[in-house]
């Protein structure tokens, strides 16, 4: 090999034949415009294994942005897959002014694929702007759509100026009447609370702990707001030392007196921290697992006078059960709202003494309800958090359905012998769904007491599966696609556990590849009309966004990997639906007619399991047909739950990869429950 043209050329001999595979070959990364001012894409991982790679954006040869590609994705090559580090990197805002660019992106000194790439960009969206031009306003409803396929985002980092330029003070309607609040702790910081410039010229008072930092004595509660709040229609409860946000109140106060059937309003919050700004908290509509093993909303959140009254009178004297007592009073999802937007800043808060309190809040409320349960407290969070594993009087059968009928084809004996420790526990069936099986495997099912149901050539996912539900007789039924294995022992009595809750219609594990990326943790709704997973970008054992990982909580859709569920709840909305949803799409539209009829679906993080393999599924034209068709038909059925998700903020990314950032500009922060409407009936053929 020798440079041409160059006297001193060094020269250096390759043996093809016994070369190494050339990495170089290799791009060194890749780079995509998801849309707005983001580009994200990964990058080679360092061979010393030492700091995150740098990537740089250029435009003209000037340095424009900057990112450290410092998280991870799982990038499949040649069928074989890796983890590698990648990247978002956030564009400077001047280039939001509807001019197409292209922009090279380079890690060291070479380009990634994909660089350069186009970017079109545009203030607040092209639907604001074309609203804003008088001659073109008719095309606001297409450029909406232009803004749902290319949806604009900014970093986490960047709240303080995403919150100025989309919720600038004062925020939301004048109080009509006054506000109390009532901060929970000592005096200093109650002071705190009540001294701040939103919560001046309200009725205030600080109710001194007692026995834990969120207990109170209840009399005082009630003397307070029969006393000096008694001509306060609401009133804001929160830790001492929690900084109520100006407008805020307003707003919370506003969406109760608007819905009669409202108790409870709450906010989103922000945790204060020792250095910096304050990290932003963006809650979903009321989640009652999530709301039952994290503190969040309860720590902060504003109450109907009359409710809180009562409660206190019925022996309530702590913030978490304060905020979860209309459950205890027999209410249902319909007392909380939730509306979206920084409501308040919680101050730094000692976490075990906080966790302790938050346990004991929590075995108190469960014991109120009449409901069993063991908790233990999860040390490695930031926020408050516990597990709840309810206690069961008689254990249900439960029906494995092991679909091998995918492709490539599973190793069915491998899937069987991992279900092994789950059967030896007795009470646990298992049926497999298998195509063409030889006679060796037969023989070895009947000897193990395992029934075997042959699929038929054409037959889809809907239709086999619903024909091996049919007839069964079995409690709980376990969808489980062939190629995951259990990582513990107790997968199964995890998610059993979580059915014990009547009003839980099903569950599902968190799944992860082989290399430990998280490929499935519950499915986030898009108003573009598609289903994508939630922290996809993320490895196992990271926390989530808000700790969301860490905690059991209820999410719009499960995926079909794995999923338990009654039988009984899945004849009574008809199960799969092998008309419209034949190959893709019915385990979302199954999720949602249990959410319709009034079914809470909860992802259970203690309940894991892995791929077996790497191997990657080739999608054919026809399949992709398929699905994109599904994903049409499930826009059609149910528009209210793809135009937001009750589970996931209206102010967080739209983007395909959910949790990555602030939307610019934000959904509507409109008060909100995790309630859903029927179903639209859709005719056959259409």
């Amino acid at each position: 090999m020798r440079i041409a043209n160059l006297a001193e050329s060094p020269v250096r001999s390759l043996d093809l034949a016994n070369e190494a595979p050339l990495a170089a070959r290799h791009p060194v990364g890749a780079v995509s415009w998801p849309g707005g001012l983001r580009l994200t894409g990964w990058v080679r991982r360092p061979a010393d294994g030492g700091a995150p790679p740098l990537v740089e954006a250029y435009l003209d040869g000037e340095r424009i942005a900057h990112a450290s590609a410092d998280a991870w994705r799982e990038i499949a090559e040649g069928g074989a897959a890796s983890i590698e580090p990648a990247f978002t990197l956030t564009l400077p805002r001047f280039l939001a002014d509807g001019a197409a660019r292209r922009i090279d992106v380079r890690q060291g000194e070479r380009a990634l694929s994909g660089s350069p790439v186009p970017i079109l960009a545009f203030a607040d969206g092209l639907e604001a702007e074309l609203t804003a031009r008088s001659a073109l306003r008719d095309e606001a409803a297409r450029a909406a759509l232009f803004d749902l396929a290319c949806p604009d985002a900014v970093p986490f980092g960047a709240f303080e100026a995403w919150d100025a330029r989309f919720f600038p003070v004062p925020a939301g309607p004048r109080l009509a009447k006054p506000l109390a609040v009532a901060a929970i702790g000592e005096a200093t910081a109650g002071r705190k609370t009540l001294d701040a410039p939103a919560s001046s010229g309200q009725v205030g008072a600080v109710l001194a702990p007692d026995g834990g930092p969120t207990r109170f004595d209840a009399g005082d509660l009630v003397r307070f707001l029969e006393g000096p709040g008694a001509s306060c229609p609401v009133i804001v409860l929160a830790l001492a030392g929690t900084v109520l946000r100006p407008g805020a109140a307003a707003r919370l106060a506003a969406a109760l007196e608007a819905d009669p059937s409202a108790e409870i309003a709450y906010g989103d919050l922000l945790l204060a921290g020792p250095d910096g700004p304050a990290t932003p908290l963006l809650l979903p509509a009321f989640d009652e697992e999530r709301f039952r093993e994290q503190g969040s909303a309860a720590f902060a959140f504003a109450m109907k006078r009359g409710p809180a009254i009562k409660a206190a009178r019925r022996g309530i004297a702590d913030l978490v059960r304060l905020f979860l007592a209309p459950l205890e009073g027999g209410g249902g999802l319909s007392a909380h709202l939730h509306l979206p937007g920084a409501a308040f800043v919680l101050p730094e808060f000692d976490l075990p003494a906080l966790n302790e309190a938050f346990a004991e809040a929590i075995t108190a409320h469960l014991a109120a309800r009449g409901i069993a349960a063991d908790i233990h407290t999860r040390p490695e969070t930031s926020l408050p958090a516990i597990r709840i594993r309810r206690r069961s009087a008689a254990r249900p059968t439960i029906t494995i359905l092991l679909d091998a009928a995918t492709s490539p084809e599973p190793d069915i004996a491998e899937a069987v012998e991992a279900l092994e420790a789950s059967r030896s526990k007795g009470r646990v069936e298992l049926v497999v769904l298998a195509r063409g099986a030889d006679e060796v495997l037969r023989e070895k099912l009947k000897l193990d007491g395992i029934a075997l149901l042959d699929v038929e050539p054409r037959e889809g996912y809907a239709a086999r599966l619903g024909r091996a539900a049919e007839p069964l007789e079995s409690d709980l039924l376990c969808f489980l696609d062939a190629r995951l294995r259990p990582e513990g022992a107790d997968w199964l009595e995890e998610m059993a556990s979580r059915l014990e809750d009547p009003r839980t219609g099903a569950v599902g594990p968190v799944v992860t590849s082989p290399l430990g990326a998280i490929v499935e943790a519950g499915l986030v709704l898009r108003p573009a009309g598609r289903a994508v997973p939630a922290f996809r970008d993320r490895m196992a054992g990271d926390p989530g966004t808000g700790d969301a990982l860490h905690v059991a909580r209820q999410v719009s859709a499960l995926g079909k990997a794995c999923l338990l569920l009654r039988r009984t709840d899945f004849l009574a909305v008809g199960g799969f639906d092998p008309l419209l949803f034949p190959h893709s799409g019915g385990e979302i539209d199954l999720s949602l007619k249990l959410r319709a009829l009034g079914r809470r679906l909860v992802v259970a993080p203690d309940a894991a399991l892995v791929l077996a393999s790497d191997v990657r599924e080739t999608e054919s034209r026809a399949e992709t047909r398929l699905r994109e068709r599904a994903e049409r038909l499930l826009f059609a059925r149910w528009p209210d739950a793809f135009a937001s998700d009750a589970f996931y903020s209206p102010l967080l990314d739209r983007g395909p990869v959910p949790y990555s950032g602030l939307a610019w500009p934000p959904g509507r922060a409109l008060a909100r429950r995790s309630t859903l409407a029927p179903a639209r009936p859709i005719p056959p053929g259409w």
